[in-house]
């Protein structure tokens, strides 16, 4: 699951280039996919934080209800943002504190 985590951080940091429109809609159910995952993990872990953000980017990233912004500007701090979160996620997958 951490190199998972790492690979959305990936592709979320690939988003900001000007791609066709599958791609985006492949990443946004592969990293609606990965948050939900996390969320339960972090939900066992009693990380709320992590609980939080997790949710706030499932929602943004939602294929089934998408959230339409329709510029390519407004897209790429929301998946920087989110592919740092990740990242960061990745790294401190063994740590069982941090971020609470």
């Amino acid at each position: 699951m951490r190199s998972f985590t790492f690979l959305i951080a990936v592709l979320l940091f690939v988003a900001i280039l000007k791609l066709p429109i599958a791609y985006y809609t492949v990443l946004r159910i592969l990293v609606f996919i990965c948050a939900l995952l996390l969320i339960r993990r972090s939900y066992q872990q009693h990380l709320v934080f992590w609980v939080f953000i997790l949710l706030v980017i499932a929602v943004i990233f939602n294929p089934i209800l998408p959230v339409y912004l329709y510029r390519k500007s407004s897209w790429i701090p929301i998946d920087i943002a989110a592919g740092i979160l990740f990242l960061l996620k990745a790294i401190l997958w063994d740590q069982n504190k941090g971020l609470t």
